[in-house]
């Protein structure tokens, strides 16, 4: 089997030098507070607005909503499609390498909620 060419990662290199396996890598990309809990929202419910977003994550600020999003758009996961309406209309969708996490993120909230409930 062939091996498939991935676009590489913004600052892939910085990113992986220090890691020698790739799970360290993978959490440089999903492993803030944050990150994995908004690109789950995100493929769950795309797609979705800034503001359902935020009322989804109560306890996130703005500031990182904001911060961890244009991140995620960076690193290709999520895509933003602004509208030109009054007032202005702004929604999130995964892109194919997001959507290439789910089935991770989905094994990630299964083993929380197991182990929440016992």
């Amino acid at each position: 089997m062939a091996k498939q060419s991935l676009e590489k990662f913004p600052n892939q290199k910085n990113r992986q030098k220090d890691f020698t396996c790739s799970i360290g890598f993978t959490m440089t990309v999903i492993g803030s507070k944050w990150r994995a809990i908004i690109l789950w929202h995100i493929i769950k419910k795309e797609p979705i607005r800034y503001g359902q977003l935020k009322n989804t994550i109560p306890n996130i600020s703005h500031k990182v909503l904001s911060l961890e999003l244009k991140q995620l758009e960076s690193d290709g996961l999520i895509e933003r499609k602004a509208y030109a309406t009054i007032p202005p209309k702004v929604e999130y969708i995964p892109t194919k390498r997001g959507l290439s996490l789910k089935d991770i993120l989905t094994e990630l909230c299964n083993w929380g909620k197991k182990y929440m409930e016992s």
